[in-house]
């Protein structure tokens, strides 16, 4: 067993206090955004190999094939969609033939994998996530002043829809709730316009969201868990201070309207999530089991142990394969 200290990212998004208050530490007056466990270089975990003594997770634990986050949005994320592995592969590759530096805040691909992942509801948690049909998107579009879109949409298509949107920047406002709270945080950014294209999805504390690659998607405020494949590949179209790649970013768009689908536990805790990237299992004691690879444990409330170990909220640890684990308590 490893206690991991996370990689703490200070985002403007950030909740000033959900992370703080997890950790057990008194908020500093900046934004934590996420807290990243996991060997993606991106985001350098920690493993406390004793009471006074770190070193880079990576180095005990090799590449690990997926990435955990404790993620606090207080204000929404970018507009955004993951590429699929080949697209992750191909991309990676031509950056580093053109040798654009991992450091430049225009790399897009930052490594060759894809970037499933899957969002766990700690508190409720709003998305925006996904292609509504195209003629529920098309009503409401025009019932709140988006006829210019509605027609455009229903010509085009949703992608070629967000396409235009994103680099036409047409001057329109819509009559609407949800127009109206992205455009606040971010005044005249065509983003805002795309909202009423993509379905609200509200998380309720223990439900889980599966993203798969080509999702386009916003996070619009909550706390929670992701699980993800090794990755941060991240293409951006809007809503954000970070580069945006409209071309890119409809590239890997799917754009195919689709229903999201709540994922909820079954009665041994496992999400079904339809990948081979990562597995995920609430834990609520009295529980035991044995591992078969490496794991990562967060615990964020309840009283207990794993075995002899005490794991206070906010602790998180990685277990090797092999090994039997008990939960005595909530985790």
């Amino acid at each position: 067993m490893i206690r991991l200290i996370g990689a703490a990212k200070h985002y403007a998004w950030g909740s000033d206090s959900a992370i703080p208050t997890a950790l057990g530490i008194e908020p500093d007056g900046r934004p934590w955004a996420e807290l990243w466990w996991g060997t993606h270089p991106g985001g350098r975990t920690m493993a406390a190999t004793s009471a006074d003594t770190a070193v880079p997770l990576a180095e005990v634990a090799g590449r690990l094939p997926y990435l955990v986050k404790l993620l606090a949005a207080a204000r929404p994320l970018s507009l955004q969609a993951h590429p699929t592995e080949e697209q992750a592969s191909l991309g990676y590759a031509r950056e580093e033939r053109l040798r654009v530096p991992l450091t430049d805040p225009q790399r897009l691909y930052r490594d060759p994998y894809g970037k499933p992942e899957l969002l766990l509801a700690v508190t409720r948690f709003e998305i925006l996530c996904g292609f509504r049909p195209v003629e529920e998107s098309a009503a409401d579009l025009e019932a709140c002043g988006g006829d210019e879109i509605a027609d455009n949409l229903r010509l085009l298509g949703p992608a070629a829809t967000v396409a235009w949107l994103l680099a036409s920047r047409p001057p329109i406002k819509l009559d609407h709730p949800l127009y109206e709270r992205l455009a606040a945080d971010f005044p005249g950014d065509p983003g805002a316009l795309v909202a009423l294209l993509l379905h609200h999805v509200v998380l309720e504390p223990g439900e889980a969201l599966f993203l798969y690659a080509g999702l386009l998607h916003v996070y619009l405020q909550g706390v929670g868990v992701e699980v993800m494949g090794a990755s941060d590949n991240v293409m951006r179209g809007g809503l954000t201070p970070k580069h945006v790649d409209v071309t890119e970013l409809v590239t890997v768009l799917d754009p195919t309207p689709s229903t999201p689908e709540v994922l909820t536990p079954t009665s041994a805790g496992w999400y079904p999530v339809p990948t081979d990237a990562f597995a995920v299992q609430g834990l609520a004691g009295p529980d035991r089991w044995v591992t078969t690879g490496p794991e990562i444990i967060v615990r964020l409330s309840g009283e207990g142990n794993t075995g002899a170990w005490y794991a206070e909220p906010g602790t998180v640890v990685e277990w090797t394969g092999g090994l039997g684990c008990r939960v005595t308590a909530v985790l």
